[in-house]
C-alpha cells in the first residue's frame, strides 16, 4: 500500500468508537457537551406486561431484530475495513527487466512412443515454464525420426498452452498393437516418422533440428534448448546424422545453452534395441549435458520448472544488473468489490425495512 498505516488508524478509531458506545462514554460526553440537558431518563416499568414479553412471537421477534443488528453490525465493519483498504491504496510491486524477453527457448519434445506415458508430464513442466515468463519467444519442436515444428518461435503463450494441452491429449494412450489412438497419433505427427530412415527417437538428430530453430542469430538475444527425452536411441542401421554429442556440439558452437529433461517409462524402454537400460540412457544424458556447460533435470523432479527458470535468468544475471524496474499498479478492485456488495446489501436491507 501507499499509506500501510491509514487502514490501522481507522480501524483504531473504530475501535475507540465501539467502545465508547459499549461503556456508556459516547452519551456522557454527549450529555456534557449539551450542558447537562437530555441526560437519559431512568426506565419505568409497565403493569401487567409479563405476558407480552413471555410471548414466543415477541420473543422470535425480538430475537430476529438482534440477528439483524448483528448482521448489520458485521456489514459496517466489513465496509469500513474495505473503505479502509481503499484509502490505504493498495497496490502491487513487480520486479521485472525488459531485457529478459531477448531469450528464445526452443522446447524440444521427444514423441517417440517410449515416451507417450511421460510427455503428459514434461509437457505439465512446459506449461509451468510458460507461467513464469513475460516477453520471452517459445517454441516447440517434436521429435521422432526426423523433425516437425508444432509452434515456431512466439510470445502468444495462450497458443501454446492450446497446443500442449492438444499434444497431451493425443498422447494420452496405451502405444500397443491394434490401439485405435495410434492413427490419431500419426496423423497428429506426420513430420516427425519418415519412409526413408529405419529407426526412433533419433535424439541426436532431434536436437540438431531443434538448434536450427532459432530465427535470429544474434549476440544479443539469449538462446536456449529444453531437451526432453528417455534418451532410448532405436538405429539398428546407424542412420542418424547426428550422435546426442556431436548435436550439443553443434548447440554449444551457436551459444545455444542447452537443458536436458530425462523422463523414461521402464515398462515401454527396451534395452535389448537401444542398448542401455533406463539407468544408462540417464546418465549417458547427464554426462553429456554437463559436459558441455549444460544442465540436467528429471521430470519426476517437483521444483524442475523453477530450477530450470532460475537457471535461465542466471544465465543474463551480469547483463542484467542494471536495467531492473520495479513496477508498481494499483489493486483497489477486490477491496472496492466487498465495499460495493456491502453497501448495496445495506441499501436492500433499509429499502425492505422501510417498505
Amino acid at each position: 500500500m501507499v499509506m500501510p498505516w491509514l487502514p490501522w488508524v481507522i480501524a483504531l478509531v473504530a475501535l475507540l468508537v465501539l467502545v465508547a458506545a459499549a461503556t456508556g462514554a459516547g452519551a456522557t460526553l454527549a450529555d456534557r457537551l449539551r450542558g447537562g440537558r437530555g441526560r437519559s431518563v431512568p426506565p419505568r416499568r409497565v403493569a401487567n406486561s409479563a405476558a407480552l414479553l413471555s410471548s414466543p412471537v415477541l420473543r422470535d421477534r425480538l430475537r430476529r431484530r438482534r440477528v439483524l443488528h448483528a448482521g448489520l453490525g458485521a456489514a459496517l465493519v466489513v465496509a469500513l475495513a474495505a473503505a479502509a483498504m481503499l484509502a490505504g491504496r493498495p497496490v502491487e510491486r513487480s520486479v521485472r527487466n525488459e531485457s529478459l524477453a531477448s531469450r528464445d527457448i526452443v522446447l524440444c519434445l521427444d514423441i517417440s512412443t517410449s515416451m507417450v506415458t511421460t510427455d503428459s508430464k514434461i509437457l505439465d513442466t512446459f506449461t509451468e515454464l510458460l507461467d513464469t515468463f513475460e516477453g520471452e519467444r517459445v517454441a516447440l519442436v517434436a521429435w521422432n525420426s526426423t523433425a516437425q515444428t508444432i509452434v515456431p518461435l512466439t510470445d502468444d503463450y495462450e497458443l501454446l498452452r492450446e497446443q500442449f494441452n492438444e499434444i497431451a491429449d493425443v498422447l494420452d494412450f496405451l502405444p500397443v498393437r491394434g490401439n485405435p489412438a495410434l492413427e490419431r497419433y500419426y496423423a497428429t505427427f506426420p513430420g516427425t516418422l519418415s519412409d526413408d530412415v529405419d529407426g526412433s527417437s533419433l535424439a541426436g538428430d532431434g536436437l540438431a533440428s531443434c538448434t536450427l530453430a532459432f530465427d535470429h542469430q544474434v549476440e544479443d538475444r539469449s538462446r536456449s534448448i529444453i531437451l526432453a527425452t528417455d534418451n532410448q536411441i532405436l538405429d539398428p542401421f546407424d542412420e542418424q546424422i547426428y550422435s546426442v554429442s556431436e548435436a550439443a556440439d553443434l548447440a554449444q558452437e551457436e551459444s545455444i545453452r542447452l537443458f536436458s529433461l530425462f523422463g523414461a517409462d521402464p515398462e515401454l524402454a527396451d534395452p535389448d534395441v537401444s542398448g542401455k537400460d533406463v539407468d544408462e540412457a540417464r546418465e549417458d544424458l547427464r554426462e553429456i549435458t554437463t559436459s558441455h556447460d549444460g544442465r540436467f533435470y528429471e521430470v519426476d523432479d517437483a521444483d524442475t520448472a523453477g530450477q530450470i527458470v532460475q537457471e535461465l535468468e542466471a544465465d543474463q544475471l551480469d547483463e542484467l544488473a542494471g536495467n531492473t524496474q520495479v513496477r508498481t499498479t494499483d489493486i483497489p478492485e477486490r477491496a472496492a468489490a466487498w465495499l460495493a456488495v456491502v453497501v448495496l446489501a445495506l441499501l436492500a436491507v433499509t429499502a425492505w425495512r422501510r417498505a
